[in-house]
């Protein structure tokens, strides 16, 4: 299992969420995100979403884990690509001009 812990950039949306799901289904890997004690596997991020509140400034832990290309190297990538997507999409800038 691999993990990476950071403070979110912005808000959590149901937009984005739609967003890092499509990011998350391109792996085999078992991508869950964390946040204010709650728990949601990456694919299911667009019906609920709104149960981990996410907001600037919040802390976030994804972990990646069970990848299958090969064991350990699918997990850090998804876990990379995740991450810096959830980064990207969040950026104030990206937030402001999905409304």
């Amino acid at each position: 299992m691999h993990f990476e812990e950071f403070q979110a950039t912005g808000a959590l949306t149901e937009n984005i969420a739609e967003d890092m799901a499509a990011v998350a289904s391109r792996y085999s890997s078992y991508l869950t995100i964390s946040c204010h004690g709650r728990a949601v596997h990456a694919l299911v991020l667009p019906v609920c979403w709104d149960v981990l509140q996410i907001r600037a400034g919040d802390l976030v832990v994804v972990t990646a884990e069970r990848g299958h290309r090969p064991p350990g190297d699918e997990d850090r990538h998804a876990l990379k690509d995740f991450v810096d997507s959830f980064r990207q999409f969040t950026t104030p800038a990206r937030a402001f001009a999905l409304r």
